[in-house]
């Protein structure tokens, strides 16, 4: 099925392209969100971005833009440790060093928003997810999916915006920075 979407992953003329958005709206025990991830995460390399912060940051990007839903709590559970053995061997194929402790805090912490327990046909317009802009530097931006009252129409998971960082954060802090981040947040850092 994903050999149908192939402009959907990064390839040899497009290796960068990691960021396009997948949603999994009853992921199960993640064997979409885990074959989406291996296929984004082929032409991130230590040869191509190093082996330090622009490579941790580039497999932050491929994991942060997939989204999966699913009704039963195990299910989530196992999804995410199912990424998290992805990137593991991911990282042993490339031969690349251990990653930092906040690079680990940081998957941690977008595992934790975009892999979710709701019911997306029953609850669909109660779901809360967050989109994760990459940014320079090893940053993301977040914006946090506004659910609609249910008055209001037709569910979106993606409905305008409720919240949203106003300066960048490394991913270093996003597991420290669960909300939403103000200019004052910068002056402080």
């Amino acid at each position: 099925m994903l050999d149908l979407v192939p402009n959907m992953f990064p390839s040899g003329a497009d290796p960068g392209n990691t960021d396009r958005t997948f949603l999994e709206p009853a992921c199960g025990d993640g064997n979409f969100l885990v074959a989406i991830l291996a296929r984004k995460l082929r032409y991130v390399t230590p040869a191509r971005y190093g082996r330090g912060e622009r490579f941790e940051h580039r497999m932050l990007r491929c994991v942060a833009s997939i989204y999966g839903i699913d009704i039963c709590a195990d299910n989530v559970v196992e999804s995410r440790d199912r990424m998290r053995t992805v990137l593991d061997q991911h990282l042993a194929t490339c031969g690349a060093t251990e990653p930092t402790d906040e690079f680990r805090e940081a998957l941690e912490a977008i595992l934790e928003t975009n892999l979710v327990c709701a019911n997306t046909l029953g609850n669909g317009a109660e779901v809360e997810l967050v989109a994760y802009q990459p940014g320079v530097d090893a940053t993301f931006l977040r914006e946090w999916s506004h659910p609609l009252d249910p008055a209001a129409g037709q569910p979106s998971l993606f409905a305008p915006l409720r919240r949203r960082d106003e300066v960048p954060v490394r991913y270093s802090e996003l597991a420290g920075q669960i909300e939403p981040t103000s200019s004052a947040y910068q002056a402080a850092a």
